[in-house]
């Protein structure tokens, strides 16, 4: 009702100045002056959108967007308005408006919206149109400063300047004196200093539509004595205003469309709002309103649509839309409560809404059933109760829904089975999500739809075992998503027919079996996505349409060699994902030409040979992972060309010789993984100076020499490091604590990640797993695989090599290490005391090493530790106790330990001396003490001294008796140390000569 009061206000409007004198084809000759003055106008633009081609001869009055009064002659109005025929034809009218329309002196109406006027202002001569009463200039590109000589146009009935995101308004105080005004749209201009908006506009008694989207309006007030007696229409939406809703709002009696959506509104909906009578639409949604919905809302009788999505609503939905006598029922057309937080049971009375065309209740807490009596809604057009907790079977009353075109149940608890009556007069189904319920699909293999679907989304219900045969009748289909869906067959051959059209195929996580499926290159499509991972899947691998951007083929059975010409035939692959086959052969030189590749996973296959060095043109390449294979020779130097990598992993090859220095570019590189190869030299200290955003540097399990670099500890962001199983020397430098990554008191997070461990792509509203990180780390005394949980893991392995001296006391600053692996060295000395501060460790393996001394009380604070391990070294003295100790009852991980007793070795016999510490070392529950003990003794000492020394020089007697002590002291030791040289001396004397002494 609404939308055809404005257009009929709107059709009063342009038939007062038709009878005004515009005439459509007026058959009067223009004036010359005028034609003239349009042909001057002409000169100064230049025409892409071919507007003006009909602008010859000498009638003006027939030119295209001219029109003459039929009383006078005189032209009345030039409507210019860009009409493109599709959002791709950016041709439009360019450069100055000339000031010879001032010669149109009886002109009434003026449209040049949609053009391009390339960021001039708005002529200023406009002002002098005094008989204009419609002017458009929205979405033409003008900038500046809106005149305030607009005022001038007294006449002024629409006005709309909108979407010029250039033009600013200091004032508002003009549009005041345009008494005759009716439509004002500034949306998209700036009003950030228009401090009297409201004021001014409250001016304007003839006011019937009001649009200020998105213009920063600098405040709204909570109150305010309104003269809008005409508003139909406010538009205030995309403000962000940051305050409660104003009371106002709901007093303008005339209101029939408030649009407020994205203003940050808080608190609740007055329940006042039950007073705008005539209100047809209502748009709340985008802010933070809470609450309950008002139930008064029942009483707007002229309601049409309201949308209060993406808000913080509660309560139970029955409240207010439960009502068998409510006055919606008549009215209500669009239902939109998305992403809130209602809860409830959906009402029976649901089905008396007999208008609604659209319900969309997605994202809430809604549960219980699905009411049989949504059958009743012969309108509806869209449903969507997704992402709730709804259970029970889908109604098959949904099926006599004949106008549907959209139907979303997905993310439910939904059951049971769905069947062909489910489907029976569905004829305008276009889109179907019932996707992450535990429904089954009960449907005949000769059935034909009364539909033809575009997108059909069925993952993770039960549809196989046989694929679908019903599917062949479907020319339209657009999106296919029916991963995990129990499909145990083979795709038939009468697929490709109906693929043409498809642009997301999701196939992924069955057991189909066979070869796979062949595709038509599509007509319109401009890139589609393939996922046809973790299948049976046999053969060879064939290429696939040039078109295809995205596919992913990994963990099926493919054999054979990889096209050597799929670069080729592929060039537009952003994603290529391999892995897990038994594919063979070496790595076509091809894939080089794939520029826009960004991953790259040809992982756990058999391929050999070398890695080609062709790398330099992948600039887009985020992701490469070539590990698990059979690759020889050396690392390419072109790989350094990848600016963009963030992960590379070639682990597990047979890569020989040095670390290429050109990959000290890679400078974005979060992931290197070059474990398990045969590469030799040492660490190159340029990994520490180049990489300074590596994550994880992983290069076990080589032929690695040489001490570990300083420039190691340059890597801040580090959280795993091995280095195990090489032939490396020297000490563990003491800056390692310079890993901050390992240090923050917040756990890691995926923003510090490239992508996080797990890498999406949101395509048509379905996230598909891209590429998964997957890291091998020797934890808890087995190889462990980390996926999801990788960007939590903080790691030190340093195990099977040849490091020497003590382990540094700057380890123990590492809060966040969980795995602490030093297995296999010839470290000395004594465990740190601090070691307790390791809070997180989970895995400590010092094992087969030559460390000695008593096991640090302060390990009993771990209270993680699942793994223990001090075997094959010299610790002595009982073994601390502690809870989590105590769950360690395996003798062997103290074995070869000789002087350690305690659980859950033989007791002690015998009291085992107190611990002892280095110097300057400290346990970090004693620190303290001691530092106030050697203080204390300290000051006892200054305090005794100046005592005594102020008695002795205050009383004579003491001072006497004192130096009479002294001297007797001195006298009696003298004679002591004279008699014992003596005696030394005779000794000597005798044994030299044979006397007895």
């Amino acid at each position: 009702m609404e939308t055809l009061a404005t257009v009929f206000k709107v059709f009063l409007l342009t038939v007062s100045i038709v009878f005004n004198g515009i005439g459509a084809d007026s058959n009067v000759s223009c004036i010359k002056s005028e034609r003239d003055a349009l042909l001057k106008f002409k000169q100064g633009l230049a025409d892409d959108s071919s507007q003006l081609l009909s602008w010859v001869g000498e009638d003006c009055c027939t030119w295209k967007g001219v029109s003459c009064s039929n009383r006078i002659g005189h032209v009345v109005k030039l409507d210019l308005r860009n009409r493109p025929v599709s959002f791709a034809n950016k041709t439009s009218l360019r450069g100055e408006i000339n000031n010879s329309l001032l010669n149109l002196t009886r002109l009434t109406y003026l449209d040049l919206s949609l053009n391009n006027f390339q960021g001039a202002e708005i002529p200023s001569f406009l002002r002098s149109l005094k008989n204009l009463k419609y002017l458009n200039l929205s979405r033409s590109s003008f900038k500046g400063q809106v005149s305030h000589h607009l005022g001038n146009l007294s006449n002024l009935q629409y006005l709309d300047l909108s979407w010029n995101y250039g033009l600013k308004v200091d004032k508002l105080q003009w549009a005041s004196t345009l008494p005759s005004l009716k439509h004002l749209d500034l949306s998209g201009l700036k009003l950030t200093k228009a401090m009297d908006w409201l004021e001014s506009i409250n001016m304007l008694p003839s006011l019937v539509e009001l649009h200020l989207s998105s213009c920063s309006l600098p405040y709204i007030p909570l109150f305010l004595q309104t003269n809008f007696t005409s508003l139909s229409v406010l538009d205030l939406s995309t403000n962000y205003f940051n305050s409660s809703i104003p009371q106002w709002l709901f007093s303008i009696s005339s209101i029939q469309h408030l649009d407020l959506k994205e203003n940050d509104f808080k608190g609740s909906i007055s329940s006042d709002v039950g007073n705008c009578d005539l209100l047809a639409v209502l748009d709340l949604s985008h802010n933070e309103l809470e609450g309950e919905i008002p139930k008064t809302l029942r009483n707007l009788c002229n309601l049409r649509e309201l949308d209060l999505a993406h808000n913080k609503f509660s309560g139970e939905i029955y409240r207010t839309f439960g009502s068998p006598t409510s006055c919606l029922h008549n009215s209500l057309k669009s239902l939109v409560l998305e992403t809130n937080h209602l809860s409830g049971s959906l009402p029976d009375s649901l089905g008396n809404y007999k208008h609604l065309v659209n319900l969309n209740l997605y994202s809430n807490a809604l549960s219980g059933p699905i009411p049989e009596s949504i059958g009743r809604l012969s309108c509806l057009e869209r449903l969507d109760l997704s992402h709730n907790y709804l259970n029970g079977s889908v109604p098959e009353s949904v099926g006599q829904l004949s106008n549907l075109e959209f139907l979303n149940i997905h993310n439910n608890s939904l059951s049971g089975i769905v069947s062909e009556r489910h489907f029976s007069k569905l004829s305008s189904l276009t889109t179907l999500y019932m996707y992450v319920n535990s429904i089954i699909l009960d449907l005949r293999p000769t059935w034909v739809p009364p539909f033809q679907i575009q997108k059909l989304a069925l993952f993770s219900c039960k549809v196989g075992p046989k694929f679908p045969q019903w599917l062949r009748t479907q020319k339209n289909l657009s999106v296919l998503e029916m991963s995990n869906t129990s499909i145990s067959d083979s795709i038939p051959d009468w697929f490709e027919s109906i693929s043409s059209n498809i642009v997301l195929l999701d196939l992924s996580v069955n057991q189909i079996r066979k070869n796979l499926p062949k595709l038509r290159k599509s007509v319109d499509a401009s890139y589609r996505f393939v996922y046809l991972d973790s299948n049976k899947f046999e053969g060879p691998l064939t290429p696939f349409p040039s078109d295809v951007i995205e596919l992913d083929v990994s963990n099926n059975f493919l054999q054979g060699h990889i096209p050597q010409d799929i670069g080729n035939i592929m060039p537009r692959l952003t994603l290529l994902h391999l892995s897990n086959n038994s594919l063979d052969g070496i790595i076509p030189v091809s894939l080089c030409k794939m520029q826009e590749s960004r991953f790259l996973d040809l992982s756990n296959n058999q391929l050999s040979g070398r890695i080609p060095n062709c790398w330099k043109k992948l600039q887009s390449l985020r992701v490469m992972d070539l590990s698990s294979n059979i690759l020889d020779d050396q690392i390419p130097s072109s790989l350094g060309s990848l600016r963009q990598l963030r992960s590379l992993h070639l682990q597990n090859n047979s890569l020989q010789g040095k670390v290429p220095v050109s990959l000290e570019k890679l400078k974005n590189l979060y992931i290197l993984d070059l474990s398990d190869n045969l590469l030799n030299g040492t660490i190159p200290p340029w990994i520490g100076e180049g990489l300074s955003s590596l994550s994880v540097l992983d290069v076990h399990s080589n032929r690695f020499q040489g001490e570990i670099p300083q420039e190691l500890c340059h890597l801040n962001s580090l959280r795993i490091l091995s280095l195990a199983h090489n032939e490396m020397t020297g000490t563990i430098p003491s800056c390692f604590h310079n890993f901050t990554g390992m240090v923050a008191n917040e756990r890691a997070t995926k923003e510090q990640w490239p992508y996080g461990p797990t890498i999406f792509a949101d395509i048509f509203g379905f996230q598909s797993v891209v590429y998964e990180e997957k890291l091998l780390v020797y934890m808890k005394g087995m190889e462990l695989k980390y996926t999801k949980t990788l960007p939590f893991l903080f790691s030190i392995d340093l195990s099977r090599n040849r490091f020497v001296g003590e382990i540094p006391n700057e380890l123990m600053n590492l809060l966040e290490l969980q795995n602490l692996n030093l297995f296999g060295n010839n470290f000395k000395g004594q465990i740190p005391w601090r070691i307790g501060n390791l809070r997180q460790l989970q895995s400590l393996d010092l094992s087969r090493n030559e460390l000695s001394g008593f096991i640090p009380a302060s390990i009993s604070q771990l209270n993680f530790l699942s793994l223990l391990n001090l075997s094959f070294n010299n610790f002595s003295g009982r073994i601390p106790s502690g809870n989590q100790l105590q769950t360690l009852d395996d003798k062997s991980i103290y074995a070869g330990n000789n002087g350690l007793c305690g659980f859950p070795l033989d007791d002690c016999q015998e009291e085992v001396p107190p611990e002892s510490w280095e110097p300057g070392e400290g346990r970090p529950d004693d620190e303290f003490e001691i530092l106030w003990f050697y203080s204390g003794l300290g000051v006892g000492f200054m305090t005794g001294f100046v005592g005594v020394s102020s008695t002795l020089y205050f009383k004579d007697s003491w001072r006497d008796a004192f130096f009479q002590l002294v001297e007797k002291i001195y006298n009696k030791f003298l004679v002591m140390i004279v008699v014992n040289i003596n005696h030394l001396q005779g000794k000597i004397y005798g044994d030299k000569f044979g006397g007895h002494g």
